[in-house]
């Protein structure tokens, strides 16, 4: 019998384009004689079902029902795709907690803790995972250049404390920029971010529960072409602006740890559903950055490339992920 499944797109950031394109890819590779599936947009207080004639619907938020042809349609999962705000930060995971519908995701805490960077950061580091040095303002509380290079080194990365894609995040090298970059970030956030750059190779790691094993993905190496030299919205989301290369080029023994340090993470952030951790590797080592809970599954994206690689497709990659929630729901 099919399972009602609301893919959930959309989202209160500037991701929110992004989260429609992931939707819809997930939409499409989805198998239908297993799931029969929803496309549920939330946009602020505008929640609605976009049927195929793109006629939207409300949804009723009091049960997270729909009705369709006059009949109530209630959910057996709810596919999150939302990257950002409410979808990453553990608003949604809350609601649908109070209500009982199993949801594709870390759960609520474990969503906001990773949402967080700079909180992140700090529990990893506790782990006994190397990160880069950080300090953390607030809005209204972001102190003069001086005081801020007196807590960290040039160069940095200014970028928003609660966010993705890399919106609004700037690679500064000198004092001069450094205060229109912070000024250009609390438009994107109230948290400002400000971590010390590490020179080295980009890299990243998708990991999902399939039948109650951790299945790590392979590692993919991020070469960034844009003038940011970092991999920033136009390089995750323009052709040829970046080159992703999966298996990355680095030696077996980085991969294993990559794929090590990952495993280890998902099982010690408590995470869910398929997520995906980024790295770079210095001349000290291997620096953990930051971990996704709802990577982009585009066409551009990268979890979709590193499981085409060991031959798992979407829609089986999709079905491992709603089966795995589902059977956690039951037991």
């Amino acid at each position: 019998m099919q399972k009602n499944i609301a893919l959930v797109a959309g989202g209160d950031s500037g991701e929110y384009v992004i989260s429609v394109n992931s939707a819809a890819i997930i939409r499409k590779s989805l198998d239908r004689s297993k799931f029969k599936v929803f496309l549920v947009l939330i946009s602020g207080k505008k929640w609605v079902y976009l049927d195929d004639n793109n006629t939207e619907h409300p949804v009723d938020k009091n049960d997270f029902s729909i009705r369709v042809d006059g009949q109530k349609v209630l959910f057996d999962c709810a596919l999150i795709t939302i990257h950002g705000t409410p979808g990453e930060d553990g608003k949604i995971q809350g609601y649908f907690e109070l209500l009982g519908i199993p949801y594709t995701t870390s759960g609520l805490l474990q969503s906001s803790l990773t949402f967080n960077k700079y909180f992140c950061n700090a529990i990893v580091s506790h782990w006994g995972v190397t990160v880069a040095r950080s300090v953390k303002y607030f809005r209204g509380h972001v102190p003069g250049v001086d005081q801020v290079l007196k807590e960290v080194s040039l160069p940095v990365f200014v970028k928003p404390n609660k966010g993705g894609s890399s919106l609004g995040t700037t690679f500064v090298k000198d004092q001069q920029t450094l205060k229109q970059a912070m000024e250009l970030c609390l438009e994107h956030d109230d948290e400002v971010l400000v971590e010390e750059y590490i020179e080295g190779t980009e890299l990243t790691c998708g990991a999902y529960m399939r039948e109650g094993e951790l299945l790590v993905l392979p590692v993919t190496e991020i070469v960034s072409k844009t003038e940011a030299k970092f991999f920033d919205y136009k390089a995750k989301y323009t052709q040829g602006a970046a080159d992703e290369i999966t298996p990355a080029r680095i030696p077996d023994a980085l991969t294993q740890q990559v794929q090590e340090t990952t495993a280890y993470l998902y099982k010690k952030l408590e995470l869910k559903g398929v997520c995906r951790l980024d790295y770079i590797h210095g001349p000290e080592g291997l620096y953990f950055l930051e971990a996704n809970i709802t990577p982009g599954m585009s066409e551009r994206s990268i979890v979709p490339q590193q499981a085409a690689h060991v031959g798992i497709s979407l829609e089986q990659l999709f079905s491992d992920v709603l089966e795995e929630t589902m059977a956690g729901n039951r037991k």
